[in-house]
């Protein structure tokens, strides 16, 4: 599989110690990155930027992988990632952090390609190298 650029995955969960929503933030070094336009977006006039992506994730660069369940169970989630719906992706090694001082607005203002997890599609048939996930986003 080819692949066109790193990934920065911002999983979304509950910390129950402080009450509060939290994004982990976990970096994928290789994934195939398709912008998609919504011509309904395009025939108003809209924002040309691509407003949707459909992310090609090979199973081989996800050994840190686990489900949403047993990664939302995890005590330190620092080493893991999961792919979950409404988690945010940025094109691209991002180094900024979520918290209370930058936030998801700030995300978005700040980067062109940050959208959110909408499907996720486990392809684990076939040859090792056509293994992947595939990510719908908007």
């Amino acid at each position: 599989m080819k692949t066109n650029t790193a990934l920065t995955l911002y999983n979304k969960h509950y910390d129950t110690s402080t009450q509060t929503e939290k994004y982990q933030r976990f970096v994928l070094s290789a994934v195939e990155w398709e912008d998609r336009k919504d011509s309904n977006v395009l025939a108003s006039g809209g924002d040309k930027a691509a407003n949707q992506a459909i992310i090609y994730i090979p199973l081989s660069v996800g050994s840190a992988y686990l489900k949403p369940k047993p990664w939302l169970a995890l005590a330190d989630k620092t080493t893991n990632f999961t792919l979950q719906i409404a988690d945010l992706v940025v094109k691209g090694n991002v180094a900024d952090e979520l918290s209370a001082a930058f936030t998801p607005s700030d995300l978005l203002a700040k980067y062109d390609d940050v959208l959110r997890i909408t499907s996720v599609d486990t392809f684990d048939m076939g040859s090792l190298n056509m293994r992947h996930w595939k990510v719908g986003t908007k």
